[in-house]
């Protein structure tokens, strides 16, 4: 079998076969593509669509497949049908005609015409398929594991179909604006200039609606960087001020430490720790752009409290691993974790915020959170908590939803030591 990557859809394809067939992250595929810069918009939209709807796909190809495909040509079925069905600006006859050449050109002549009767036959009947899908379960119709599913409708039965279809969605690019070297009026009037058109968050958080490549393309600026606006929030929340002691345990890939920096005006500690050392050059090269001088970092199992640091924090940022199911959005292939049994992960959780509480001096604050919207990842492990801890107290929590506006699924609550 050959496996090339010669045009957008080939290079799709292959990305496709190796997110969803060999389990590959789909930032780091996509990031590894050697294309030119103006086909690499349409190999993005077509691959993280494709693994966005995969399972929506999947149910198509066997409505008109008589054998089981190959890895590869499932692949290149699922790249056409989602052109077909969701790419409004690709013609059919394109679709079919361009994936026959990849299935030519990555499997066989015989493979090739395998893919173009099914595509030929989704073309014909696009209007019932649609009906088709629409009357499927939750995981057919949403693109999502039946567990999710499940746990999401029993947690959330009001909100759930909103949720899930915000999935789909991604909203903007939240901004984190550096203060120490730009103000936000400031920064927005410079982007007003360079064409990039952005809104505001009811608190005020800047977020980009139009024209993020070319934000992004500012970053080495320092003037800002990107985070999510409920983790921004979460900082906030913190209230980190100027010559504080500040520990985050869980850092990489960064942002909750940059932001605690700039709220204390680079002025006191921030330390933070991340369980794998070679992540921590990001934090660091991230603090040297923005000109941020008071993060240090360091490597550590968040089980296992630093003994130099029992005692001593003035806040704690306690951002723990978790199924990241409020992210969906931005990390397609998520969408198809098995969330049935968690209890490995939670006693994780469990662990590290006990003993991430115990770096507070008294009357310090930590903030607990996570990407998640399941409870027990949530407020069921802050409650076990407060019931073994007396001394610690909670304060606020909230759960914020990813069909709110600019926001993904999140968690946050703060915890005072008294």
């Amino acid at each position: 079998m050959k496996r090339t990557s010669d045009s957008p859809r080939s290079a799709a394809a292959v990305a496709v076969e190796r997110i969803c067939g060999g389990g590959a992250y789909s930032n780091l595929v996509l990031g590894g593509a050697k294309l030119r810069s103006s086909e690499r918009p349409f190999y993005t939209a077509l691959v993280r669509g494709t693994v966005e709807r995969l399972r929506t796909l999947r149910f198509v190809v066997g409505l008109y497949a008589r054998r089981p495909p190959d890895r590869m040509t499932e692949a290149i079925l699922c790249t056409g049908i989602y052109q077909i069905l969701y790419m409004d600006k690709v013609p059919d006859s394109a679709a079919c005609n361009e994936s026959v050449r990849v299935a030519r050109e990555l499997v066989s002549a015989k493979e090739a015409g395998f893919v173009n009767a099914v595509l030929r036959s989704v073309c014909r009947d696009q209007a019932s398929l649609s009906e088709r899908i629409a009357a499927q379960p939750d995981g057919v119709r949403y693109s999502l594991s039946d567990s999710l599913c499940a746990r999401l409708r029993a947690q959330y039965p009001e909100q759930s179909e909103d949720i899930f279809a915000s999935f789909f969605e991604p909203d903007g690019l939240p901004l984190c604006v550096n203060t120490r070297r730009i103000t936000v009026r400031t920064l927005a009037d410079r982007l007003t200039a360079e064409g990039i058109e952005y809104a505001y968050t009811d608190d005020g958080l800047p977020v980009v609606v139009s024209g993020a490549e070319k934000a992004l393309g500012m970053l080495n600026e320092g003037l800002f960087f990107v985070q999510g606006v409920a983790s921004r929030r979460a900082v906030r929340t913190l209230g980190a001020e100027p010559g504080m002691t500040v520990l985050d345990v869980c850092a990489c890939p960064g942002g909750k430490t940059l932001s605690a920096a700039i709220d204390m005006n680079d002025s006191g500690v921030v330390q933070a720790f991340d369980l794998h050392a070679n992540k921590l050059s990001l934090i660091e090269k991230s603090a040297r752009t923005l000109g941020l001088s008071c993060i240090r970092t360091g490597c550590r199992d968040a089980r296992d409290p630093a003994s130099e640091w029992v005692g001593t924090a003035d806040r704690v940022i306690c951002d723990v691993p978790c199924t990241s199911i409020g992210v969906i959005a931005a990390k397609p292939e998520i969408r198809y974790k098995d969330v049935t049994d968690i209890s490995s992960l939670t006693a994780a959780q469990r662990d590290i915020l006990a003993a991430s509480a115990s770096y507070l001096r008294s009357g310090g604050v930590l903030v607990y959170s996570t990407c998640s919207l399941d409870a027990r990842e949530n407020g069921e492990i802050v409650r076990a908590f407060l019931r073994d801890a007396p001394g610690f107290e909670l304060a606020e929590e909230r759960q914020t939803l990813p069909c709110e506006p600019y926001c993904d699924g999140f968690y946050a609550a703060k915890i005072i030591k008294k």
